[in-house]
């Protein structure tokens, strides 16, 4: 489904008191732009299935993002684009025209964006004119579009803590840090105490955690929705080291599901 604002999460099934578990599954088919929340994620070698498979690509060879790096050129505006598989999904099911890998939402097929405004993109020239830049909706090939890892999580114990340090009355909203699994947390920060350790995600799912997430600028920046909040990446900066959620490798690939329990083995 489209991304939609701030919800509850899935309510924590009965386990241990220090089992985490999964309340939450986003997946960003385009990287930089708002993505989709699903009942379930499939997690290949790569990491999660179609995430970032896609990006804004310039002549250059530079992808659009929030920052400017070797790789990235900040292009603005990209957080009020949404993208889907299962948009064309649903459309296929209705017998409307669709790729067979975009209905499957497996990402082997170009997914359906929304554009600022709320109307379907139409084509690569439609997003040059959007975003005013030569650029085109291109595939990843061989240099991978992720940052770091394949796959992302974060508790929300440690964004409620964020909350507090900010001032703020409720938790840190979970979409400013994009992260493909939100898990129900008790213990704020408990997911970094797993890097460098084998987890088990549910009965299939086995991840190593590898590191800390630094987070950016786009985690300032507004999204439909969503304001601008500059106190975030300066709070983070000064109390965490610039760090939120966490990142993980694949060793045993298989299916994540709305509450499945996670647990260092």
């Amino acid at each position: 489904m489209p991304e939609l604002p701030s919800a509850t999460a899935a309510p924590a099934p009965a386990t241990e008191p220090s089992d985490a578990t999964v309340a939450m599954l986003r997946r960003f088919p385009v990287k930089s732009m708002l993505g989709e929340r699903l009942p379930e994620l499939v997690i290949d070698e790569r990491g999660t299935a179609g995430d970032r498979l896609w990006a804004v690509t310039y002549g250059d060879g530079k992808l659009g993002s929030g920052k400017n790096s070797r790789r990235f050129r900040r292009t603005e505006g990209l957080l009020h684009f949404s993208a889907s598989y299962t948009a064309n999904a649903t459309a296929a099911s209705s017998g409307a025209t669709a790729t067979s890998g975009a209905a499957r939402g497996d990402g082997t097929g170009r997914p359906h964006v929304v554009t600022p405004d709320g109307s379907d993109l139409r084509d690569d020239a439609h997003l040059a004119e959007l975003l005013g830049a030569d650029v085109r909706l291109a595939r990843e090939d061989a240099v991978s579009h992720f940052d770091e890892c394949g796959v992302t999580l974060i508790g929300t114990a440690s964004l409620h803590a964020l909350g507090r340090i900010l001032g703020d009355t409720e938790e840190a909203d979970a979409r400013r840090f994009r992260k493909n699994i939100l898990l129900n947390t008790v213990e704020p920060w408990i997911e970094e105490d797993w890097v460098g350790r084998e987890v088990a995600v549910g009965d299939e799912v086995r991840l190593r955690v590898t590191k800390r997430m630094k987070r950016c600028v786009m985690t300032t920046m507004s999204q439909r929705d969503l304001p601008e909040d500059r106190r975030v990446l300066k709070t983070l900066t000064a109390d965490r080291g610039m760090c939120i959620g966490v990142g993980a490798d694949v060793l045993t690939p298989g299916t994540v599901r709305l509450g499945d329990t996670v647990r260092p083995v």
